[in-house]
């Protein structure tokens, strides 16, 4: 699940002190808090409005070892990303992995949401692309099966040696913390998540045509929605926008106010609607914006919500 392996790959690769883990900023919330908790220390690289720009990881890289301290690996997810809903375009990709082998960095590839783009357009995961054993690809069955399975994986190919110069690969290293940290997945959740497999060829694409087409709807609905009830002259007028991204569960919206948790709850009590303040997902940021999520409520209460919302 994202964050799950994530947190366990954190720990697999960050073992000392002056080990630091560069994540994405914003960045999903279950990664960072695992990592707070773990020890390990997070530095966040900004995310722009085509995802993470490579020359900036280099820069906050160099800026760590600078400080004393190593960079191990840097988090992302580079396809609809949670919260922010951005996707990497093909050439940032390609110019991410040149710079994690020029910095020793691995890339910690988290990708649940990859499946659910607006078209079948391919998008190359990085790990597809990597030629220098730079990525780990973390994947999740939470949103492509269904989130009570718990259930995730790794692809960890890359070959380690220990102080006796035994080799293995990274993945026995991190499938041994996992046993220490969590004893098992669930042999049930497993076996349910097998089965949905063995009945779809393997193939999770056709597993998931259905819902592939129901977040599809939902999110075309949402971003129709916040232009029918905020209209061009009103955004103006009042400072709101928007990103429009192209697959995935949410949508950022900017605000001219603070949007926090006191904003939040009275947007509860009085109308309803909740979403989520962007600051909790940034270390010091994102003050004047919410995310908003279409991967749950139906096209109905998904237009009635945003109509509350802009009232």
């Amino acid at each position: 699940m994202p964050g799950g392996d994530g947190h366990r790959a954190a720990r697999a690769l960050c073992a000392g002190p002056d080990d630091v883990l560069l994540a994405v900023e914003p960045c999903y919330v279950g990664m960072t808090g695992a990592a707070r908790i773990l020890g390990v220390e997070v530095v966040p690289v900004p995310e722009g409005a085509d995802g993470l720009d490579p020359a900036t990881v280099a820069a906050v890289a160099r800026r760590v070892r600078a400080a004393g301290k190593r960079p191990r690996a840097l988090y992302v997810v580079p396809n609809f990303a949670n919260p922010s809903g951005v996707s990497m375009p093909v050439p940032t990709r390609r110019r991410l992995l040149e710079v994690a082998a020029e910095q020793d960095l691995l890339v910690f590839e988290d990708d649940p949401y990859g499946l659910f783009g607006l078209d079948d357009d391919p998008r190359p995961t990085l790990k597809s692309l990597d030629a220098n054993g730079s990525v780990v690809y973390l994947g999740s069955f939470a949103k492509s099966c269904f989130p009570g399975a718990r259930v995730g994986f790794l692809v960890a190919d890359q070959v380690v040696v220990d102080d006796a110069g035994r080799r293995t690969l990274l993945a026995e290293e991190m499938s041994a913390i996992k046993s220490m940290l969590t004893v098992n997945t669930s042999p049930i959740a497993q076996a349910v998540i097998g089965g949905v497999l063995v009945e779809s060829g393997c193939s999770l694409r056709a597993a998931n045509r259905d819902k592939i087409e129901f977040y599809r709807h939902n999110l075309r609905t949402l971003l129709t929605a916040l232009e029918e009830h905020f209209p061009p002259a009103e955004r103006e007028r009042h400072g709101v926008r928007w990103n429009v991204p192209s697959g995935g569960f949410f949508v950022v919206v900017e605000v001219p106010f603070p949007a926090d948790e006191k904003l939040l709850q009275v947007s509860a009590e009085r109308h309803g609607v909740l979403w989520t303040p962007m600051s909790f997902f940034y270390q010091d940021g994102g003050h004047h914006a919410l995310r908003l999520s279409c991967s749950y409520l139906g096209p109905d209460r998904i237009r009635e919500g945003v109509r509350r919302l802009s009232g």
